[in-house]
């Protein structure tokens, strides 16, 4: 093939071409598309050789170099700039020499953006997993479904929840409580599972008899519709939260604060008539005359004011050091 034939392909292609011949790897013609892109006159380009082109960081393997094969190389332009240049050629007769010709298509722009989705795909792998660790370390459960009621995702809290209370534990793609539970459980979850797929957002208390605890327990849980668009629901996110412990602790402080009421109401009202009554007989009593036989009926009423006083005083005592609810589990 000769090298006049492709003068009209050569000349004016986009691409950066190049012929150089094969013994002395010397470049014989340059495209003005080379000469834009590398920065070089085309009385540079005829005085370089192929390898003038490499970067230094490709040039640790000269024979790999002055062979040209096809692939991707690392060119420098006159600047000293990086070109990532991808290589393909032919051999022709050029000038009655052997040479080869080739064309340097500049992948640059191409590599930087696989190099980036690289990065950005190993930066979501990163916050997958980190998400991943966080979601599986919480105690809270998380769990999603399809419209199908089919398990999309759990987390190990959620996993070990439902184990503990059916002795199976859940897999992805499994229907949702149809194991382990009763039918009248069953269609109360599945009503809340439609009410969210008809886009309802909502939270309820629900009530578990923990078999191993032997208690009932209370979780929190929110439901919240999947949008693939936004009139399109695929799914229901569900996160569960166990409640139990503070709505004791909430219980145990209505009740304090009812114990607290009670006291004030004693001690405002019970016990302020025997300690009025006390103080009016010791105001009549004969203080100078101890002896006074009037003061023996005083001391008397004393006495009777002073066991009422005593069982009020056992009344705040009682409601003060009642024990404390809190620590009662419920019954199933």
């Amino acid at each position: 093939m000769s090298a006049t034939d492709l003068s009209f392909l050569f000349d004016d292609n986009p691409n950066p071409m190049w012929i150089f011949g094969l013994l002395s790897l010397r470049i014989l013609k340059v495209n003005k598309a080379a000469i834009s892109r590398y920065g070089y006159t085309e009385e540079e380009f005829l005085n370089m050789k192929t390898d003038d082109l490499h970067a230094a960081a490709t040039s640790e393997d000269p024979d790999q170099l002055n062979k040209t094969t096809t692939g991707i190389w690392t060119h420098q332009n006159k600047n000293g700039d990086f070109i990532y240049a991808e290589i393909t050629g032919n051999n022709i007769t050029f000038q009655n020499t052997d040479c080869r010709i080739v064309v340097a298509t500049d992948v640059s722009e191409r590599l930087r953006y696989q190099e980036q989705a690289k990065l950005r795909e190993q930066e979501l792998i990163w916050t997958k997993n980190s998400l991943e660790a966080l979601i599986n370390n919480t105690e809270d459960q998380i769990w999603s479904v399809d419209k199908e009621l089919r398990y999309v995702y759990m987390n190990k809290a959620y996993r070990d929840q439902i184990a503990e209370f059916t002795g199976a534990e859940p897999k992805e793609g499994d229907y949702s409580y149809l194991q382990g539970f009763g039918a009248a459980l069953n269609e109360k979850w599945n009503e809340y599972y439609n009410r969210t797929l008809k886009g309802e957002i909502y939270t309820i208390i629900n009530e578990s008899y923990h078999p191993g605890e032997q208690r009932v327990l209370s979780f929190e849980i929110s439901f919240n519709p999947i949008y693939k668009s936004p009139t399109e629901i695929t799914g229901i996110g569900c996160f569960a939260r166990d409640i139990t412990e503070r709505l004791q602790t909430e219980k145990a402080i209505v009740e304090q604060n009812e114990r607290l009421r009670n006291i004030a109401s004693l001690t405002s009202h019970e016990l302020r008539r025997p300690v009025a009554s006390m103080l009016g007989l010791i105001n009549i009593m004969d203080r100078s005359n101890f002896f006074n036989p009037d003061n023996k009926e005083i001391i008397e009423h004393l006495l009777t004011v002073g066991n009422e006083i005593d069982e009020v005083i056992r009344l705040v005592v009682d409601n003060t050091f009642m024990e404390d609810p809190s620590k009662k589990y419920l019954s199933p």
